[in-house]
């Protein structure tokens, strides 16, 4: 990181050149380094995420009168900050994400409590599997989908809930899902002590009319 001492007159410097640098200031210090565009907004993933997102947005609008309505007193029920049609547009673009039909109105159900998460090796891959008995009565739960996302990195980091990757929507009744982790790169000497390797994921239950629960979160270090 290059430091500058008041760049072309000013005392203060902030902004994008071109598309090389980025020029800003850290404790009244200027400073010069160069542009990384964030691998996040290059993913395909958060695109489609964010397409569908604002097709639902203009959804809104061919809503009949009676279904913008329900989901008015539902915001107002649920006390949400978030102006009603993008209450709608996060729960119906989750439900057609997840394969789910799309919810003109707004869930009925209880909101589906947290899954309870279990880690183990089997061979070389790693089992994830759920209890989802509490969430939901037997009907809805032999419908309900999983949202499964997943880390891995150094056993001493505790990431993000932003790092974790999309891995998978699943039927909630399976119960178990095996995933087999790619070996870790390590820049290291290959003599030194090899460092610990953690695999985290995080889930949350999604009903079939859109209601779902927060994530509950495990990890799993290998030989720990």
């Amino acid at each position: 990181m290059a430091k500058l001492n008041s760049p072309f007159g000013a005392k203060k410097v902030s902004g994008r050149i071109g598309d090389g640098f980025v020029m800003s200031s850290w404790r009244g210090i200027p400073y010069i380094r160069q542009f990384v565009m964030p691998a996040w907004r290059t993913s395909k993933r958060l695109d489609q995420v964010r397409g569908l997102f604002g097709k639902q947005n203009r959804r809104w609008m061919y809503l009949k009168e009676s279904e913008r309505e329900a989901w008015r007193l539902f915001c107002e029920r649920k006390r949400f900050q978030g102006l009603p049609h993008a209450v709608f547009a996060s729960y119906s673009r989750l439900a057609l994400d997840a394969g789910l039909p799309e919810p003109l109105l707004p869930p009925r159900s209880k909101k589906p409590l947290l899954p309870r998460l279990a880690l183990r090796m089997e061979d070389d891959k790693v089992a994830v599997s759920w209890d989802v008995s509490r969430p939901a009565p037997d009907a809805l739960r032999r419908t309900a989908v999983m949202d499964l996302w997943f880390w891995s990195g150094f056993a001493s980091h505790n990431p993000h809930p932003h790092f974790f990757k999309h891995l998978a929507f699943l039927p909630a009744s399976t119960g178990k899902f095996l995933f087999l982790p790619r070996p870790p790169r390590l820049t290291s000497d290959s003599a030194s002590p090899k460092p610990s390797w953690k695999y985290s994921f995080r889930a949350r239950v999604i009903l079939p009319d859109s209601n779902h629960s927060l994530f509950s979160q495990a990890s799993l270090i290998p030989g720990g």
